[in-house]
């Protein structure tokens, strides 16, 4: 019997092109030549990181995203971020909606009956403009990018010699 495979998995937002846009624009003005910057087809924000997941857990996880009754709201991102520790140029929301926070803890719950552990540090909605990032120079404000959000994704990720690459599995549309 051979083995089953795995996928790597994990629920995401995924901007559409016009914020997609907007985001690759702050990246290449905020970051520069430093540090690597997340590639634009790989911009998103992670909504539940899943990890290796064979076909039946997979399965499980739809059927569970299949029930959920999320709200549709609208992202202003509006607060640039560093964390020098793994040298992480990042860009979010200042104010979280209620609506991201119930989905958040939604998926939570659904992967926890599907047999995932749930992550245990608070939620922080954040995409990753650059990695490696040495030294950052915020600054006070930035013009906000207002990122509509009327549905969620689950995304492969496959790690390449050329970086890792993202691909889309399947969306859910939120009210």
């Amino acid at each position: 019997m051979g083995e089953e495979t795995t996928q790597r998995l994990f629920f995401a937002l995924w901007p559409d092109d016009a914020v997609r846009k907007a985001l690759e624009a702050l990246a290449l003005h905020r970051a520069g030549d430093q540090g690597k910057r997340t590639r634009t087809e790989n911009l998103h924000i992670t909504l539940a990181f899943l990890g290796s997941v064979d076909g039946r857990r997979r399965g499980c996880l739809e059927e569970a995203a299949d029930e959920l009754q999320g709200r549709s709201f609208t992202l202003s991102m509006d607060t640039l971020g560093w964390w020098p520790r793994p040298q992480v140029l990042w860009v979010g929301p200042t104010d979280i909606p209620a609506a991201l926070l119930n989905l958040v803890s939604d998926l939570k719950l659904a992967c926890q009956r599907c047999g995932f552990e749930p992550e245990r540090r608070p939620y922080q909605a954040h995409l990753t403009l650059a990695r490696k990032v040495r030294r950052a120079r915020l600054p006070d404000s930035i013009e906000p990018i207002q990122w509509p959000i009327s549905s969620f994704a689950l995304v492969e990720s496959k790690t390449l010699p050329t970086g890792a690459e993202y691909s889309v599995l399947r969306t859910w549309p939120l009210d």
